[in-house]
């Protein structure tokens, strides 16, 4: 059973009982590889204002792929921590983001409920994401939801100001302590900070 193991080639031995007495137990080296891909993340959006991110890198990461399923007349746009949209002019869907990456996070604007799925390969909840100085929207890499606290223990200190999620809550220093207004961070939830 792999459950729980990183993808990659992993050795281990499989331990065989015998009726012979001399040679009651053998262990015998074998190879096995953990394959991510096949993985998918429904990500429902909500009428307004919403900051979504998936655990998932898409086979396609097409922007106009990846979220084909919301793109209609309720969807106002998708937008990257840098400014680029996926938005309509005139009749025609222009995508000026290009491709979803996995470890940003986007924003989202739609007036009426959606979901889209994204397939792909897992990403490893481990991996490292770039910050940059002003505001960016990020990616929550992890399966489960995870005390804000110790999901961003890694960057808390003097540079950071705050992180928000989409509903306002943020995590950020009143006085001498970080306090958590957010609780939990969520899958398929994209954070500001």
């Amino acid at each position: 059973d792999a459950t729980g193991v990183e993808a990659g080639t992993h050795n281990a031995d499989i331990v065989v009982f015998s009726n012979d007495p001399e040679n009651s137990i053998a262990y015998i080296p074998v190879s096995f590889t953990v394959n991510t891909s096949g993985a998918e993340q429904t990500i429902t959006v909500d009428p307004g204002f919403q900051f979504v991110s998936s655990n998932v890198d898409p086979e396609n990461p097409d922007m106009m792929e990846v979220a084909a399923e919301i793109i209609n007349d309720d969807l106002m746009y998708i937008r990257n921590s840098i400014g680029a949209m996926l938005r309509k002019i005139g009749p025609n869907w222009v995508n000026g983001i290009g491709d979803w990456i996995g470890t940003e996070g986007y924003l989202i604007k739609t007036s009426a409920m959606g979901e889209f799925t994204v397939a792909g390969t897992l990403i490893d909840p481990g991996t490292p994401i770039s910050l940059i100085a002003g505001f960016q929207f990020v990616s929550y890499l992890p399966e489960a939801e995870m005390d804000a606290l110790e999901a961003f223990a890694t960057i808390i200190g003097d540079d950071l100001i705050y992180i928000r999620n989409s509903v306002g809550a943020m995590l950020r220093k009143i006085g001498p302590n970080w306090v958590n207004g957010i609780g939990n961070c969520m899958p398929t939830e994209g954070y500001l900070i």
